[in-house]
């Protein structure tokens, strides 16, 4: 999916996920990730967008929609994730959105903040973790 698809809301809610990304453990996610959490999170955004935000990135394959326990509740909820190609999209917006507007338009061909670039016969390992701050 072009970035030019991603409308403002859906792109708040790939950073959000990023940014819960390392919190979900095996067997309990944190609130933020459900549609509840979200919507609270996002309060002053209408809850009809967010919802259609969210079916149109589960849509686009960015994220993805699972059941699994949740801290603080009795049973299990449905909870939100990126999937690897939504992860990817959520680190290119994030370092758009914390590059200069010059740079952001031109395109640097090598990775952005000196990271190196990983082999062909890694690339289509999933993220094992969440990215360091910088």
């Amino acid at each position: 999916m072009p970035a030019g698809e991603l409308d403002r809301v859906e792109r708040m809610l790939l950073l959000h996920l990023l940014e819960h990304h390392g919190q979900q453990v095996r067997f309990e996610a944190s609130q933020w990730v459900t549609e509840f959490g979200i919507v609270r999170q996002f309060s002053a955004e209408p809850s009809d967008a967010i919802r259609r935000a969210l079916r149109a990135l589960e849509m686009g394959r960015l994220i993805y929609r699972r059941t699994q326990y949740v801290v603080g509740y009795s049973e299990p909820k449905h909870v939100f994730s990126l999937t690897p190609t939504g992860h990817r999209k959520a680190v290119e917006l994030r370092e758009a959105s914390t590059a200069e507007p010059n740079a952001a338009e031109d395109a640097p061909a090598r990775p952005a903040h000196g990271r190196r670039t990983l082999s062909p016969d890694h690339a289509t390992e999933p993220p094992t973790g969440t990215e360091p701050t910088v």
